[in-house]
């Protein structure tokens, strides 16, 4: 019988540790014993008895020689209830000035709820944002990207969204995020939230793994029967990290300098959110994008995978209306079934009197009058639209956002 793998180091390159390894597979959890102390990090690739090495932190200290020994426990942490209320890193050390949590520690690598367990988004999930509630509501366990470039204000939606949400738990993914704004997150920490965080100035594998224990917590929370709010900023942070160490580890570059395994890894970790027999995990993740238009491999993906995308507007931004969610490029493809028929239909009026205000913007701009009674139904409403979509820090109730956009609606016939 062979015991755990149990080796040397050979060399640091750049990211990542190359080591001598016998029988060490490819994803096993690792230690380097360095002189002063324990660097923890993971099997990223193999060449015969070679492992190269993605640290879960700094590699300063670690030399050649250093011992390297087999240890599942780098990949293990107590999901679920103990992490409530705390704020971590990808190591499992907290932020938050607190003891370092205990209780079962599960695996990090958890696979997507199988497909007899999945559950269709039948139930809506209030975000207590008026515009996504109303004409963008999406169902609990839907997969929501929200796209937008620097300065949209997608940092503010997800704390509106976080603050208003009717959900058990939330989980919040911070990768690659500044300092100042983790440091403010965490400050705001509230009992019912784990924070994973790992800032942009930590190695690439660290920021990749940190989004792996975000989403096992979420799925953790579920599995006790739990309805988890999953908010992840961002994405594209996490595809960037999981490039720098696959190049390092040797991988050819792909479609817009991205390898393969990156896609991959993003398309495992969405899969991982949904509902399930009991449960259910929200996704609302942020994704860097210059436009509507844009064509950033990271942000086809991802709206491929996703069930829904909040597209939020520079132009609506710089006239001050926020949240500057545009409902024209913006879509919820569990609205259907996750709302009634009158929402429904409510929900797309609302959506063509958005869509033939934009069309006729220019036009109206040089004066020209509404061609249709339509367009002058909706030119007669468009501040009254403008000012159920403008929204403050407080979070609107599911009622009174229905009554509201009920009454908008009506008044378009």
């Amino acid at each position: 019988m062979i015991g755990r793998p149990v080796g040397a180091v050979v060399a640091a390159r750049g990211q990542l540790i190359e080591a001598e390894l016998p029988f060490a597979r490819v994803g096993d959890g690792v230690r380097v014993c360095a002189r002063d102390r324990a660097v923890s990090a993971r099997v990223a690739a193999l060449q015969g008895t070679r492992a190269l090495l993605a640290p879960l932190g700094a590699l300063d200290g670690v030399a050649g020689g250093d011992r390297v020994e087999a240890d599942p426990a780098v990949l293990a942490f107590p999901f679920g209830t103990p992490l409530l209320g705390r704020a971590i890193d990808a190591a499992g050390n907290p932020l938050d000035g607190r003891p370092v949590p205990r209780g079962r520690r599960l695996a990090v690598a958890a696979q997507a709820p199988p497909l007899a367990e999945r559950r269709p988004c039948t139930e809506p999930f209030v975000t207590g944002v008026r515009a996504i509630d109303g004409p963008l509501a999406f169902g609990r366990g839907a997969r929501i990207g929200v796209f937008g470039a620097p300065g949209a204000g997608k940092s503010s939606l997800l704390d509106a969204i976080v603050c208003g949400a009717e959900a058990d738990a939330v989980v919040v993914g911070l990768i690659g995020e500044r300092g100042r704004e983790a440091e403010r997150r965490v400050a705001a920490l509230g009992a019912r939230t784990t924070i994973v965080c790992a800032t942009g100035d930590r190695p690439p594998a660290e920021r990749v793994r940190a989004a792996e224990v975000a989403f096992a917590q979420a799925g953790a929370l579920r599995a006790r029967g739990l309805h988890v709010l999953l908010v992840v900023d961002s994405l594209a942070r996490i595809c960037a990290a999981a490039r720098e160490t696959a190049l390092a580890a040797g991988e050819p570059a792909g479609r817009g300098g991205y390898p393969p395994s990156v896609f991959a890894l993003l398309a495992r970790l969405l899969e991982r959110a949904g509902a399930a027999a009991r449960g259910t995990v929200t996704l609302v993740a942020t994704v860097l994008s210059d436009g509507p238009d844009e064509h950033d491999p990271v942000s086809e993906a991802a709206r491929a995978a996703l069930d829904g995308h909040l597209v939020l507007s520079t132009r609506l931004a710089r006239a001050g209306r926020f949240p500057a969610i545009d409902l024209v490029w913006s879509a919820s493809r569990t609205l259907a079934e996750a709302v009634s028929p009158e929402h429904l239909a409510a929900a797309r009026a609302l959506r063509a009197a958005a869509a033939a205000l934009e069309e006729s913007r220019d036009a109206r701009a040089l004066g020209l009058g509404a061609a249709d009674p339509f367009l002058a139904r909706c030119v007669a409403l468009e501040d009254a639209l403008e000012g159920f979509l403008r929204q403050g820090p407080e979070p609107s109730a599911a009622p009174e956002t229905l009554t509201r956009m009920l009454a908008l609606a009506d008044s378009l016939e």
